[in-house]
Parts: structure tokens; C-alpha cells; sequence
């Protein structure tokens, strides 16, 4: 397949490795030091340890150098989808599928003609629905969540901090889509990155935002890893109670998780989550969409939140003071 990838950090640089290792034709499109790393090389390096392994990229910061693909992936964050639909134009033709793997609350999450119990909270990621859906039609939107540890640690190669756990959820959020998205799972599944198809979208994404809100956000308000809660008792209890708020958040919208908290907290990984990454780096972060959208959708659906409400009003404050995050 001919496959871009737009915005080929963290997340969407390792789906770029394995789809290009596995002979797909891959083309990234970066920026900075990672962009001018890749060029150099012609390649995007990829590591799980001490050894990095290669795979041949075409890399550029313009769109426009690549042409119309048969699939592109948006590996930006959140806090980046905004322009990035001024930037699939030159990569979308009629048949194009666009599959956005995005942690937290997702743009999309307005489209789907389910029915839904309450009436959505306004917020800011929303607002960037209909910019994509003038560019693409329904049919061509597939979505999904990661579930991998990566970092860009020095330009060019990108760092896997969970060997053996790294998958994503891939589906169509309309039916005549499903054939391309198909076609997209199994050619990222036989890459190696393991890729299935949700029973439902939204169950899988709030069974991600579930455990985001809770150990991710424990490890940026304590600056450890996500493993800190299963190594502190009271971190513990915290995790249990915010993840418990989540699941009745969910369940209270349709979209009941079966995630048991106690068994969660068990697996909580050695990995600084995305949310501590960019605060350490200085890099917006979707505190929006990870921590205050699940309190938005609580207040709307009636559901009583305080711890998340506490941990959240001292995280969005360390963001807000660092400049990394504006109400």
C-alpha cells in the first residue's frame, strides 16, 4: 500500500517503521531535527532496546511531495489536529482512507448516528469536526486508540518503551468504509503492531480514556511513572477511585467498560505516559481532551466525579502555568 504518515513523532513515526520494514511504499511527514534526521538517512530508526533497526522513508514537510495515497494515518496528537486539515489536502484522492489513532476524548466522537443519552458538552475538540468533514467524507474516516509506549528521544529514531504490548484499534465510523479500513488493519497487523477491530468505537475508546484519566494523569501530577500508583498505596487508592469514576462516566453514556480496576492497577506500566513527556518537554498537552472531557461528559450525564475533579484541577494548573494548556 502507499501509506503516509502526517506527523511521524512518537506514536505515528513507530506505525511508520513497521509498515514501512513490512514493504508498504511510506512517506512521513515531519519537521525539525526528526525531519531533517530522516532525510538525511532516507530511513526512520526504531529501537526496543539497545539495538536500532532501519526502514526506508520518504520524509518531507510538505505534503504536496507525495500525492494523493491509498491511506494516510494523522499520528499528531489532539493538541496538533487542527492543522492538520489544511494538510491532507494534497494526500487524499476519492478513495483515500484517513485512520486518526487518537488517546482521549476524539474529534470524531459527534459523527456517529448513534444515539446518544445526553446532549454533548461543548468542547474545544469538537470545533475541529467540520473542517475535516469538508475535506472528507464519512466513509473515508476510520478511528481508533494506541496502546504503545514510545518517545523520540534523539531525531530519527524512535524509542519502544513496551516491547510485546504494542496495538491499536482500528474501525470505520461509517459501514461503506469498512472494506479500506479492513484492508488498513490487516496490512498494520501483518506489520507486527497488532491491530483489531472494536466490537464498538466509542466502548474502546472510553475503555482507553478510562485508564488515561487515571494512571496517566497520577503520573504527571506525581512526575513518575505510570507504575507509581501500584507502588504506593495511597497512589493505589487514588488510581481504583478515578478509574471507578470513569467506568460510571462511560456506562452512564452507553458505553459500559468491562476494565476491573484492581486487575488494571496491577498492569499500570514502567512508561512516562505521553501527558509527562510533553510537560516535560514543553509541549502542549491534551489535558482537554484526556482529563477535563470525561468531567465534562460527568457533569452532563449527572455522574459524581471528585477525585478526578480534584487531579484534574491540579494538573490543568501545572499546564496552565507552564503555557502548555489555555481554557
Amino acid at each position: 500500500m502507499k501509506i503516509c504518515i502526517l506527523g511521524a513523532g512518537a506514536i505515528g513515526g513507530h506505525i511508520a517503521f513497521r509498515l514501512a520494514a513490512a514493504g508498504h511504499e511510506v512517506s512521513v511527514v515531519a519537521r525539525g531535527a526528526h525531519l531533517d534526521a530522516m532525510r538525511q538517512r532516507g530511513q526512520l530508526g526504531f529501537t526496543e532496546g539497545a539495538d536500532v533497526s532501519y526502514a526506508p522513508v520518504r520524509a518531507s514537510s510538505n505534503p504536496a511531495d507525495f500525492g494523493p495515497q491509498d491511506a494516510v494515518i494523522v499520528g499528531v496528537k489532539a493538541t496538533g489536529l487542527a492543522v492538520m486539515a489544511d494538510l491532507l489536502g494534497p494526500v487524499v484522492g476519492l478513495q483515500t482512507l484517513v485512520y486518526f489513532p487518537q488517546n482521549g476524548m476524539p474529534w470524531w466522537y459527534p459523527v456517529s448516528a448513534e444515539t446518544l443519552p445526553y446532549a454533548l458538552p461543548d468542547l474545544a475538540i469538537f470545533r475541529v469536526k467540520e473542517r475535516f468533514l469538508s475535506i472528507l467524507k464519512p466513509h473515508q474516516i476510520a478511528a481508533g486508540t494506541v496502546y504503545s509506549g514510545n518517545e523520540v528521544r534523539e531525531p530519527g529514531i524512535i524509542y519502544n518503551s513496551s516491547p510485546g504490548r504494542n496495538s491499536l484499534t482500528i474501525a470505520a465510523i461509517d459501514p461503506e468504509g469498512r472494506e479500506a479500513t479492513e484492508a488498513l488493519r490487516a496490512a498494520i497487523d501483518a506489520s507486527g503492531l497488532g491491530a483489531t477491530t472494536p466490537g464498538n468505537l466509542r466502548t474502546a475508546m472510553w475503555t482507553k480514556l478510562v485508564q488515561n484519566m487515571s494512571g496517566s494523569v497520577i503520573a504527571l501530577a506525581t512526575r513518575n511513572q505510570t507504575a507509581i500508583s501500584r507502588h504506593d498505596a495511597r497512589l493505589g487508592e487514588l488510581y481504583i477511585r478515578i478509574m471507578t469514576e470513569g467506568k460510571a462516566i462511560a456506562d452512564a453514556w452507553g458505553y459500559p467498560v468491562s476494565l476491573d480496576p484492581v486487575e488494571a492497577l496491577s498492569r499500570a506500566p514502567y512508561h512516562r505516559p505521553s501527558l509527562l513527556q510533553d510537560f516535560e518537554q514543553g509541549r502542549p498537552m491534551e489535558i482537554g481532551e484526556i482529563v477535563l472531557a470525561p468531567a465534562a461528559f460527568a457533569r452532563a450525564a449527572g455522574v459524581p466525579c471528585p477525585s478526578l475533579d480534584a487531579v484534574a484541577g491540579i494538573v490543568a494548573r501545572l499546564a496552565i502555568d507552564k503555557g502548555l494548556y489555555s481554557e
